[in-house]
């Protein structure tokens, strides 16, 4: 049944980001997709496609090997790590969540709350504990402290500290000077673009090599690199260089103030290194990652793990409930179970408890009378006018009735009903009796009503409202 009910609590616009990946401007947490197949036949999609989003495919043709299974290559797939890997919530995710939560007095399915963790990687920690292999110590990772980088060689940390966060901490300005004296008898020019790169004697000439190779060619080692340099001896290609020389690349600590030292980039990566760059580095003995810096990683056999265990964990989100669960108790929130003892789990900020309609006032008693008599009833059965608006706002917020994310209201009983098997059906006509000059036999209505309800509950148990 469409319901006009718009969910309070708005998931999908929350941003997970980081506060080291907000300087960023184009980083963003994509949205949830908690639309699939389950076996709860009371879970109605389209709430849930309303409150989350659309669904995003987890699609093996994103992993490292590009193709699809049939063109997958088990050569192309190294082992996976051997490793417990454990999927919680990301802690200030799970803030996020549970504040909105508090917020709000609507009943939220636990296994949605789980997929939208699940299906955003910068919301899921991951605890890697690297199994020994039979004789031989266990795989040790170093990871950066400011974004959760991971790898297993000391050196590629190193690297990563210098490229991802030398910028963090020092101003990079280009500043005039004096053109370059002296005589020169050539100039060394870049095989691949043909910049210009200096004679080979002068000072600066090994750093802008270096230079070129971080932002140009990364996968090329420097040698290879030099193995493309070529030396021009042309008088206008060297007066060209000279002229080009006048602009210098000098790096400046971040709140320094005026007249800070300049520093070319050598100078600041020594700095950096010396300084600030052990406060940063980390060898844990658990590795404490998302699955976004996971996945992310160049050691292939942590991101291929990751990947087995977030698609497992996909297919069935046992941990990352558990973990929910275990969080929300502790912020006090409610738990139960629709339909019996067996059904979809909710968790709820409300309180609730069963409305006593013989002490209630008549409009209060009376709207709650008709939701317990027609479980799952959506808003535009409920709300004629705005002191009913009232009436039900009222019954929500202080748990006598709950309120689920698809739009529909249901009384508090052990197992508050959910789900299309329990909207109200319209029922059968009275068959008019025949005047007695027109039938000598009565009419039995019973079959024509039971004929009704089974059409009502066709249309009602339609596929796309079955979860």
């Amino acid at each position: 049944m469409e319901t006009e009910e718009k969910p309070t609590l708005d998931l999908g616009a929350i941003d997970f980001t980081p506060d080291w990946a907000k300087r960023d401007a184009g980083v963003s947490v994509g949205h949830v997709r908690p639309e699939r197949e389950s076996s709860d036949r009371g879970d109605a999609r389209d709430g849930a496609r309303k409150q989350f989003g659309d669904r995003k495919v987890f699609d093996r043709r994103q992993q490292p090997g590009g193709a699809g299974r049939r063109q997958f290559q088990p050569a192309e797939r190294p082992k996976p790590l051997d490793a417990e890997i454990k999927i919680l919530p990301e802690t200030k995710a799970l803030g996020t969540i549970i504040r909105k939560l508090q917020q709000d007095f609507h009943a939220y399915k636990l296994k949605d709350l789980a997929y939208f963790f699940l299906d955003n990687p910068g919301s899921v920690l991951l605890k890697v504990t690297p199994r020994a292999a039979e004789g031989a110590a266990a795989r040790v990772f170093h990871q950066c402290k400011a974004c959760g980088f991971a790898t297993t060689g000391e050196d590629e940390l190193v690297e990563h500290l210098l490229s991802a966060h030398l910028a963090d901490y020092y101003d990079v300005k280009e500043v005039d000077r004096e053109p370059p004296k002296g005589n020169f008898s050539c100039v060394a020019k870049c095989g691949l673009s043909g910049v210009l790169l200096g004679p080979p004697n002068i000072h600066e000439f090994n750093a802008t090599v270096r230079e070129m190779i971080r932002t140009r060619y990364p996968n090329m080692t420097e040698d290879q690199y030099r193995a493309r340099i070529e030396m021009v001896r042309d008088p206008e290609a060297i007066e060209e260089w000279r002229k080009s020389a006048v602009k210098k690349t000098v790096f400046v600590a971040k709140g320094s103030g005026e007249g800070a030292a300049e520093l070319t980039r050598e100078q600041a990566e020594a700095e950096f290194r010396r300084n600030i760059m052990p406060s940063l580095l980390d060898t844990p003995k658990n590795l404490m990652i998302t699955a976004e810096a996971a996945l992310k990683s160049p050691v292939k056999p942590l991101v291929w793990a990751v990947r087995d265990a977030l698609e497992a964990e996909r297919r069935a989100p046992y941990n990352m409930c558990f973990a929910l669960r275990g969080a929300f108790h502790h912020r006090k929130l409610k738990f139960f179970r629709a339909n019996d003892a067996r059904g979809p789990e909710f968790v709820t900020s409300a309180d609730l408890k069963e409305f006593d309609t013989a002490h209630a006032i008549p409009e209060l008693a009376k709207l709650a009378t008709y939701i317990a008599d027609h479980p799952c009833s959506p808003r535009v059965d409920l709300v004629t006018d705005k002191e009913t608006e009232k009436h039900l706002v009222w019954l929500v917020s202080t748990g006598h009735v709950v309120a689920f994310t698809n739009g529909v209201y249901s009384a508090v009983e052990k197992f508050p009903k959910y789900g299309p098997q329990w909207q109200k059906r319209k029922s059968a006509a009275p068959v008019p009796a025949p005047a007695p000059e027109e039938s000598a036999a009565p009419v039995d209505a019973a079959p024509v009503a039971q004929e009704e309800d089974k059409k009502e509950e066709s249309k009602d148990e339609t596929p796309a409202q079955l979860a």
